[in-house]
């Protein structure tokens, strides 16, 4: 895959992509980093001081080496980050063949008005390909979507707890795609974290690049397989490596130039790696949940305003069972109910909404209206088997019309109101039932 470059000009790093829609580039922080402490997703409040009692109480990645630059440009694209999670069959020790992730921390710089975040997680990710690429084996764990987070001009360090049934299993080495140690040097070990941010009026935002210091920092310390931390200032992730992939429309692997730090331990460095500030938590004496593919696909994940992750629970066509789920949607959602069509098109910014709407181009598009719901917790979810809009026994709604049967292909999508005369969209999903 082409590894587009960034090139110096003044302060900041440009991408030399001539066909780039919007412009990559690192920028010098703009405040020091402050804590904005520990957002608990399953209640939806904040937990300004202290460390966040239901985190850990081990990190299972960390990538905190300071550089003093962020990375900006790709607002409404994905950019996904890359690392290594070790397994028990990895050299390195790991206590897990999959790992029970309870929380996270990132941090990030912005001079926007509001911002929302969605992270959406890849036990299985090649480093720099491209999450909207459909044939790259890419597994997503899970998502979660922040809304309502602090800006003022300022750059800032934000935990996140997902106790409380938001915990994602995330597989070692690979995961789904590659199964087992392969080996660093084939790329195949490596998980990924996706960042897609939004902001009311586009103010400079992006991820903090701290985390890629392999010269005074050797990869994979401040983690419960190396306690280490021979660099006080960081430690560098595991498998971390001088670029990330950013999804459509820029689609493309970028870097920053190439890292350049002679200045010691926890030094100003001359370049910054294109490495982002994360860590994941976990309890690493203790197994995660993790199963098989889904037996559905994601799609349509980057549009601006859209938010929150939608899934099934079963796929069959004869068991008279499938729940449609739709999880981390914006805090400030109201209701929603969920939408059925066979077009995969989309339009942007429909009237009375904002995001992306990615069931165009087929047939009309159907509404579990009648299976309106209150948004819990960011979350919500219909049972289309059993539908009050499709009558029951499989039956959907009027369009499209019909009964679930096996061989049929669907694609299903969240709608919610978050305030008067405002409305937004999930991701979409695509379900072939069996």
């Amino acid at each position: 895959m082409l590894r587009s470059s960034l090139v110096f000009s003044s302060a900041l790093i440009l991408c030399a992509t001539a066909s780039a829609q919007q412009q990559v580039q690192a920028m010098k922080v703009v405040s020091p980093i402050r804590d904005a402490g520990t957002y608990h997703v399953a209640t939806g409040t904040w937990t300004r001081t202290g460390n966040g009692a239901n985190l850990g109480p081990d990190k299972i990645y960390t990538a905190s080496a300071p550089s003093g630059y962020f990375g900006t440009g790709w607002e409404g694209a994905e950019g996904v980050d890359e690392g290594i999670l070790p397994g028990t069959g990895n050299p390195l020790g790991g206590t897990q063949d999959c790992y029970n992730v309870d929380g996270y921390s990132f941090a990030y710089c912005s001079l926007a008005d509001t911002l929302s975040m969605t992270f959406n997680f890849y036990d299985s990710y090649t480093p720099c390909d491209q999450p909207d690429a459909p044939a790259n084996c890419i597994n997503q764990a899970g998502s979660v979507t922040l809304g309502g987070l602090p800006t003022g001009s300022a750059c800032w360090l934000v935990t996140v707890d997902l106790a409380g049934g938001y915990e994602i299993g995330m597989e070692a080495d690979g995961g789904v795609c590659a199964p087992g140690y392969q080996g660093a040097a084939s790329g195949l070990d490596n998980f990924g974290w996706g960042l897609v941010w939004a902001t009311g009026n586009g103010g400079t935002t992006g991820p903090i690049l701290d985390g890629y210091d392999p010269n005074w920092a050797p990869e994979g310390e401040d983690t419960c397989y190396n306690t280490a931390l021979t660099c006080g200032a960081g430690a560098t992730g595991l498998g971390a490596l001088d670029l990330f992939g950013i999804g459509a429309p820029l689609s493309g692997c970028f870097f920053f130039g190439g890292y350049n730090n002679t200045n010691g331990c926890g030094g100003p460095s001359q370049g910054p790696g294109a490495q982002f500030t994360f860590a994941l938590f976990t309890d690493c004496s203790v197994g995660g949940d993790c199963v098989a593919g889904p037996c559905y696909s994601t799609y349509c994940t980057t549009g601006v305003g859209n938010s929150g992750a939608t899934s099934i629970d079963d796929c069959a066509a004869s068991d008279g069972a499938a729940v449609l789920s739709s999880d981390g949607i914006d805090p400030a959602a109201q209701f929603g109910y969920h939408l059925i069509s066979d077009g995969t098109g989309t339009v942007s910014n429909p009237p009375g909404a904002q995001g992306d709407l990615c069931l165009v181009g087929g047939g009309p598009i159907g509404r579990y209206n009648s299976d309106v719901a209150a948004i819990s917790a960011g979350s919500y979810s219909t049972d289309i088997w059993n539908s009050n809009s499709g009558g029951g026994g499989g039956g959907l709604p009027n369009p499209p019309g019909g009964t679930l049967a096996a061989g049929q292909t669907w694609n299903f999508q969240g709608w919610f109101r978050i305030g008067p005369g405002q409305s937004s969209f999930t991701d979409a999903i695509t379900v072939t039932f069996n």
